[in-house]
């Protein structure tokens, strides 16, 4: 059995696309010096190098095409190895820094060089994972599988090193130098050659002495220099190509009763008259004949979910299907409504009301100018998840069915996949679509499916381990399918290839193994959400150590208690949501059934190779792995929120104790008011009674130094204050009513300042801000208060109404 690891022969036919090796006695590759101190090296900023024209000088006039044969180097390896050496190379001294580039800024830099003409390659679009500020995405771009299979080639050569390492959300990431040895083979390079990578990887005039370094914004990659100079690189915008396709489901996923599927062989010719927007001059290595394209996915799915859908495309009505749209009606009572081109129309072609549906879709989304694409799929939804995606390559650009070129079925390859994606959300639920966004992190649109390619013939036909040639053939089967893993002859007459991501069927005989390569699939999208799931679980285990060392600072900073609550209450609806995708998993393992063992001596070779029987159970135990994740992250989720009630109760025993510390001083405020109150009250009758003396001293003008008047004698002295004790009573009775008439006085005005009606009342109803304002503006605004909370931003004012008639009385505060 061919394996992918097993090369016995390596060809370097062709300049960039391999190269031989040619060792010495202790297995060496000829043209290194071990001595690392022959030239020195020169650093740049940001890990640029000079490298110094004294030593390439000598190489310049004459043909290096003998000084790479020499050294075992292709023309395309010797300018990788100049531009891996302006951002990255290896340490030659203990003090000296050592420098890295990463994976995708490398495909950047090479997808520019490709179209600037220097690297001689191909490129095609490949879904690929992009991580920035911890946060990874999935986009497509143009990568060139000869580039990366060229640094493939130099680290096996140790000329370039290798570093792994994570992202922030899990994900793998790749980043490579230039080795000792690579160096050495470096200096040999003559300066035309250096000259010719500097063109494409420096900036234009006035930049030309800057390397351009490569960033990401989000959405697109730039290429800039320290001078200010930047450019958006094309890498992310994938060409598109005239083609006609018709709908396909196979015969083992279909009912007897159903209708016929939509051909447009009629329609193949139109294709021709389309045109594509291809930057690059395409090489082509292998075509294949008549092909059948199926690309799947498993998304939770429930006999609910399917009954609802079924409901939805009218599969019991007289007119099923029509045109569909994710678009929420908010106003169902208006006469119009609009909505953005690019409708999707459905047609059922057969269904069980409670286990699948089968319909063809036809995608009306707009194009470029002059690009003819006639895209129809037939699509299978089943309650165990498996979503299938199939049709019937009829013709692309010029090319009909018999002579379909690998390059081009790459572009098609990314038109199903975004397209599909785009009908999935139009009729999905939004439970599931929550579902898929959590899995995903917000990114489902773009997430990955896998890719079945089935042909008649395959040209040229050679035995499978042929086409591992680490060249032509395979780079070309990695656009397809991704990084090829094995390659099996199935009979004589067949050929099967299996990718990372996705596999080919190539042979007279490849419609026959049509149920075994649906179980596989079927099984090998479950393996791809699962990949998505496991880091999922990562992720939000690194969201829990974050919470929990929120947790252990909270003193440190107020507003950690509000990002705890926030952060507790999105991971508990994180981790409800990824126990309910595992028992849709599980569920959908339990009742998948397994094909049995063919007799057919093809079939029975190819259910050995797929080892289908094996591959179900590791799905399996995967599943079952993921539930003991999920189980630890619910119990941290548990122990977090436990810490957490903790952190509450005793912030709210600290309120508790400040309350009861402010009522207690409040208390001891009171008493000392009333207290001091009574004394008051004392000497306010104490003083009331010295004033009613005075009172009566002056009606005999006693303070004047006078004689009394005559009046004063007879009416006062001789009848009241002669005779003993008279004028003492009087004296007293006038300041007890003196003071009984002040003590009424301040009962009173005590009472008429006790008399406002005080009355709140909340309305909880939005405000026009703008008019609000407009309002305050015309008040005479007497306080404004403000407190500022996360999230939340309260102000109050307070002010005098004055409009006695409009309140009907006394006016508000």
């Amino acid at each position: 059995m061919p394996s992918r690891s097993v090369h016995p022969e390596y060809s370097s036919s062709q300049a960039g696309r391999g190269m031989s090796s040619h060792h010495d006695s202790e297995g060496r590759l000829k043209g290194f010096d071990d001595d690392d101190d022959d030239i020195p090296i020169q650093a740049m900023s940001k890990g640029t190098i000079a490298i110094p024209k004294t030593s390439n000088d000598d190489y310049e006039e004459e043909d290096y095409s003998d000084l790479l044969e020499e050294l075992g180097l292709t023309l395309n390896h010797a300018k990788l190895i100049v531009l891996l050496a302006k951002y990255a190379k290896a340490a030659r001294t203990a003090t000296e820094k050592e420098s890295w580039i990463r994976q995708i800024p490398l495909l950047v830099l090479m997808y520019e060089g490709v179209t600037a003409g220097t690297l001689d390659f191909d490129y095609a679009p490949a879904s690929v994972l992009v991580s920035q500020e911890g946060h990874s995405r999935r986009m497509w771009l143009n990568v060139t599988q000869e580039g990366k299979a060229a640094i493939d080639d130099l680290r096996e050569r140790e000329l370039v090193n290798g570093l792994k390492l994570s992202s922030e959300d899990f994900q793998p990431v790749t980043a490579f130098q230039l080795s000792l040895k690579g160096l050495d083979i470096l200096r040999r390079i003559p300066q035309s050659l250096i000259s010719e990578v500097e063109q494409f990887c420096k900036g234009p005039k006035p930049f030309d002495q800057e390397y351009l370094e490569v960033s990401f914004d989000g959405e697109e990659f730039k290429l800039s220099t320290d001078g200010g100079f930047e450019r958006v690189s094309l890498i992310t915008d994938c060409e598109d190509v005239s083609y006609v396709s018709s709908p396909f489901l196979p015969r083992a996923l279909r009912t007897s009763w159903g209708r016929e599927l939509t051909s447009n062989k009629h329609r193949a010719h139109e294709s021709a008259s389309g045109t594509s927007n291809i930057r690059d001059e395409l090489s082509e290595a292998i075509h294949l004949s008549h092909v059948t394209v199926y690309v799947g996915e498993w998304i939770p799915f429930g006999a609910n979910q399917i009954v609802a859908l079924n409901e939805r495309l009218g599969a019991l009505d007289r007119c099923q299907g029509g045109l569909f749209t994710a678009l929420i009606d908010k106003n169902p009572t208006d006469t119009q409504f609009k909505v953005d081109a690019g409708l999707t129309s459905v047609k059922v072609i057969d269904f069980d009301l409670v286990r699948f549906i089968n319909f063809e879709a036809e995608i009306n989304y707009p194009e470029e100018e002059g690009v003819v694409q006639i895209e129809n799929f037939g699509m299978h939804l089943n309650v165990d998840g498996t979503i299938l995606y199939g049709m019937k390559v009829e013709a692309i650009l010029d090319r009909q069915s018999d002579n379909v070129s690998l390059d081009h079925l790459s572009r098609l390859l990314v038109d199903v996949h975004q397209d599909s994606s785009k009908i999935m959300n139009d009729l999905l639920s939004g439970y599931q679509r929550s579902l898929l966004e959590m899995i995903f992190m917000n990114d489902s649109q773009a997430r990955g499916k896998y890719n079945m390619i089935i042909a008649d013939a395959i040209d040229p036909k050679l035995p499978a381990e042929k086409y591992l040639d680490r060249d032509d053939n395979e780079n070309e089967l990695k656009q397809i399918i991704g990084d090829i893993i094995d390659a099996h002859d199935v009979g004589e007459d067949d050929v099967l290839m299996l990718g990372r991501d996705g596999l080919l069927m190539a042979g007279p005989n490849s419609k026959m193994f049509e149920q075994i390569l649906l179980f596989y699939l079927s099984l090998l999208c479950r393996e791809l959400f699962i990949r998505n799931f496991f880091v999922r679980t990562f992720v939000l285990d690194d969201t829990l150590k974050k919470i929990r060392a929120l947790i252990q600072s909270y003193e440190t900073d107020p507003n950690n208690i509000a990002r705890i609550r926030v952060s507790l209450n999105q991971a508990s609806k994180d981790i409800i949501l990824l126990k309910e995708t595992l028992s849709y998993l599980e569920e959908s393992l339990r009742d998948m059934g397994k094909p049995d063992l063919p007799r057919e001596p093809r079939s029975k070779h190819l259910y050995e190779i797929l080892n289908c029987s094996g591959m179900h159970n590791d799905v399996s135990m995967r599943v079952l792995d993921l539930g003991k994740l999920v189980d630890g992250l619910q119990h941290e989720l548990a122990n977090l929120s436990a810490i957490t009630d903790v952190i509450n109760t005793k912030q709210l025993e600290d309120v508790f104790k400040g309350v009861e510390s402010n009522t207690k001083f409040l208390v001891d405020a009171s008493s000392a008011n009333e207290r001091a109150s009574a004394s008051l009250e004392v000497m306010q009758v104490v003083l009331a009674g010295s004033f009613a003396f005075d009172i009566v001293d002056r009606i005999s003008g006693g303070t004047l130094n006078t004689d009394p008047p005559e009046w004063v004698i007879t009416y006062i002295k001789e009848p009241l204050i002669d005779p003993p004790g008279i004028w003492f009573a009087i004296n007293i009775g006038w300041l007890l009513l003196l003071c009984y008439l002040l003590i009424r006085l301040m009962r009173y005005l005590q009472a008429k300042g006790a008399g406002f009606l005080t009355m709140r009342v909340r309305l909880n109803k939005p405000v026009n801000v703008e008019l609000m304002e407009t309002l305050l503006s015309t008040r005479d605004v007497e306080v404004m208060d403000a407190a500022h909370e996360p999230g939340v931003s309260l102000k109050k004012c307070f002010w005098q109404e004055v409009d006695k008639e409009k309140w009907r009385g006394p006016p508000p505060k």
